[in-house]
């Protein structure tokens, strides 16, 4: 029997957070992130008040309210002062001339997906120059480099404005605030890890490897690359549009899905061949991690990747770890390895996702699995097909409905402050599409692990040709949803920060019955929350 997690009960927290002490871990330094984010902070004020809270909380730690009062300041102050510390300039900056020779270390690199030159993010290393640690936005001729090389590039620069749009608003998401435009590598001033190298390798071999089909498909093979690979780039430019309407283009990032389905795959593996268990899955974690190394290491797959290290850590030292707990440590592990990831797209909307299915869609799930009063009162033995049938689709439709709106209603605020747009018939799309988009997963996995040899070439190209003619019937289906009238909300926030206020009134209205037994609890306050952050947001609009 599993032994009670230490970490469940928590004496500073009130009863509905008990299960989740994590939460007073990520939540301030969530919180102090974004403060610095929309203000910017001094960081020594903020650090010296975040000791003096720290030490407050220590002295009275048998004092529930005080200590937790100060243990939320001293994340929170922490919190700011590290992502000041650690973030790069974001001040308008000036460009007084609009060629430049700069040195910048490359942090992203993608080939475009014509071939034709790449893209990526970089950091100025020039001290002298006015523009040092300085995040720039790189588009360059020439191969690809790998990451973390120091290059000398020419080309043309042009300041990113704060109150931007568009593709240049995820620009500033990332943190950068500088475009290099037709830039050229003039030479190389350090080179990259021989890690570094072997990972890009490993990433062009798996995609021509995924590419390759029985027949000649291109757009079939770059679906396939995509969703092994993560990168939406790669998908053809009417997939990618009818994805985007229908709001299900998270299919195709390395996400939990992927995460779980392999490690169920090697762990299936190791039991049948009788490995010994912490062995087993110290391999198994490190090659997961490889794999999301490879894929580019995008805020969801890293999200998956510690969630996935700290139940596989419970489960092996007999704690029963749940899931929202998990989840807290993910995000205060990446906030601290990276505080700027708060203000990423991506890192929002995968954790908002992420908190909305634990503390609301996968509860209200369970409630609709639970029998009806037919079936309890039919003995198994006079069950027929049809109505064990009938009763598993209902189970899975509902399940599948509560999870997908639990989503929808943590992601649709963050969406539209960052996008302008998003998909209410996602809610519905997705129940076809996610069961759907396993099938290509796992026959995707399939030929991954068959990419350990030549030999098993031929094997592979069949199972990506199968993968291929799935993606294509979702397409088609995607392409059809698409067509609906109004699918999309669109709807422009009169002020930015009204997306990240709507995510955090959506993720309290989460945790305040993350253990409640209601179903009208558990999606309905959630609804009421967006309902209303809606009526602000046109209020709010009339008025501006």
């Amino acid at each position: 029997m599993a032994r009670p997690d230490p970490l469940e009960q928590d004496s500073l927290t009130p009863d509905r957070f008990g299960h989740c002490p994590a939460l007073w871990l990520a939540l301030p330094l969530l919180l102090g992130g974004a403060i610095d984010a929309a203000a910017g902070v001094s960081p020594g004020p903020w650090l010296l008040i975040g000791g003096l809270a720290a030490a407050l909380a220590w002295f009275t730690r048998r004092q529930a309210i005080v200590a937790g009062v100060a243990i939320v300041i001293a994340g929170t102050a922490l919190g700011a002062a590290w992502h000041q510390l650690r973030t790069p300039p974001q001040t308008p900056a000036l460009v007084r001339r609009p060629f430049v020779e700069l040195p910048i270390l490359v942090e992203r690199a993608m080939p475009r997906k014509e071939g034709d030159g790449w893209t990526g993010l970089g950091w100025i290393t020039d001290r002298d120059g006015g523009y040092f640690r300085r995040r720039i936005a790189l588009s360059a001729h020439g191969a690809c480099p790998a990451e973390g090389v120091e290059l000398i590039m020419s080309g043309g620069l042009t300041p990113i404005p704060i109150a931007a749009d568009g593709y240049d608003a995820w620009l500033r998401s990332q943190g950068a605030t500088l475009k290099l435009r037709g830039g050229r590598v003039l030479g190389e001033l350090a080179p990259p890890s021989r890690f570094a190298v072997w990972r890009q390798a490993q990433q062009s071999r798996l995609e021509a490897w995924l590419r390759a089909l029985p027949w000649e498909d291109p757009d079939g093979g770059a679906m396939l690359a995509a969703t092994m690979l993560g990168r939406t780039a790669l998908l053809p430019a009417d997939a990618k549009e009818a994805f985007m309407t229908t709001g299900t283009l998270h299919l195709f990032a390395i996400s939990g899905l992927h995460i779980a389905g392999m490690a169920a795959a090697l762990l299936w593996l190791t039991k049948r061949a009788r490995l010994p268990e912490l062995p087993s899955g110290l391999v198994i974690l490190a090659l997961l991690w490889l794999y999301v190394q490879v894929t580019g290491a995008s805020p969801s797959s890293v999200r998956a990747w510690i969630m996935a290290a700290f139940l596989w850590g419970g489960r092996a030292s007999e704690r029963d770890t749940p899931a929202l707990q998990s989840l807290a440590l993910a995000c205060a592990v990446t906030l601290i390895l990276s505080p700027e990831a708060c203000t990423d797209a991506g890192f929002q909307l995968s954790y908002a996702a992420v908190l909305g299915i634990i503390a609301a869609g996968g509860p209200a799930a369970n409630l609709c699995a639970q029998s009806t009063e037919e079936e309890r009162l039919t003995p198994a033995d006079a069950q027929t097909a049809s109505q064990k049938l009938r009763w598993r689709v209902r189970k899975f439709l509902l399940g599948g409905l509560c999870v997908s709106l639990a989503a929808t209603f943590a992601g649709t605020p963050l969406t539209l402050g960052l996008f302008g747009s998003a998909s209410w018939g996602g809610v519905f799309v997705n129940l076809v599409l996610v069961p759907l988009s396993e099938i290509p997963l796992m026959l995707g996995m399939a030929s991954v692990a068959c990419s350990v040899s030549n030999w098993l070439a031929w094997p592979a190209t069949w199972l990506n040709g199968l993968a291929a003619a799935l993606l294509h019937l979702m397409t088609w289906i995607a392409q059809v949803c698409a067509l609906m009238p109004s699918i999309n909300l669109e709807l422009a926030l009169p002020h930015r920060w009204l997306g990240p206020l709507g995510g955090a009134l959506i993720a309290l209205a989460f945790l305040s019955q993350a253990q409640s037994q209601s179903l009208l609890r558990l999606l309905g306050i959630p609804a009421v929350v967006l309902t209303g952050w809606l009526l602000l947001v046109f209020l709010l609009r009339l008025v501006s």
